[in-house]
């Protein structure tokens, strides 16, 4: 098993999925972009990055993520990094 990514390394590749779906400069994303105010991603969207996550991280982000609390780039790279750090990978 991987060692689980950083915060810092979870934004990078937030960023990254964020622009490859959105078709946003990379570099217009921080973490401090909004995923739903600024980007306006819709609840389809939302789920096809999870997946995407999981994909990255080899873990579960589906069903496992408040999104009551996930305001910004930075939150969710908090909730993977957290989710990463205390579970096994997704089998």
């Amino acid at each position: 098993m991987t060692s689980p990514p950083s915060a810092a390394t979870a934004t990078t590749t937030i960023v990254r999925l964020l622009a490859e779906m959105t078709g946003h400069e990379p570099a217009s994303l921080t973490g401090d972009t909004r995923i739903f105010m600024e980007l306006g991603l819709t609840s389809s969207r939302i789920l096809e990055l999870l997946m995407r996550l999981e994909d990255e991280f080899d873990l579960r982000m589906v069903g496992h993520v408040d999104w009551l609390r996930m305001e910004t780039v930075d939150d969710l790279a908090v909730a993977v990094a957290g989710r990463s750090a205390g579970l096994a990978p997704r089998s």
